[in-house]
């Protein structure tokens, strides 16, 4: 990921009010809890945010976010198309 490229999550990297102001990494897990209290690892991986137009995320935000010039964009329009069984495959 060095290629100079903002990545999805790039812009939380700086807190200043946690942090005072100290750089923090990206996650690389998260903890998902399971019915009996114990937890599972998942990994996250971080991807360049015009990659994310074929993820099957819901709320399909994928397209919207790939199609921003950069990703610290202003959006003006926050509304996205409504999900249906036409136009999204359900996971």
């Amino acid at each position: 990921m060095g290629d100079g490229v903002p990545q999805v999550g790039q812009g939380l990297q700086r807190d200043q009010g946690l942090l005072g102001g100290q750089a923090a990494e990206p996650a690389e897990q998260e903890l998902d809890e399971l019915p009996d209290a114990s937890h599972e690892v998942g990994v996250i991986e971080w991807i360049d945010y015009r990659n994310t137009a074929e993820l099957s995320i819901l709320p399909p935000i994928g397209p919207a976010l790939a199609a921003l010039a950069d990703p610290y964009a202003a959006v003006t329009d926050t509304a996205l198309d409504a999900v249906t069984d036409a136009n999204y495959t359900w996971v």
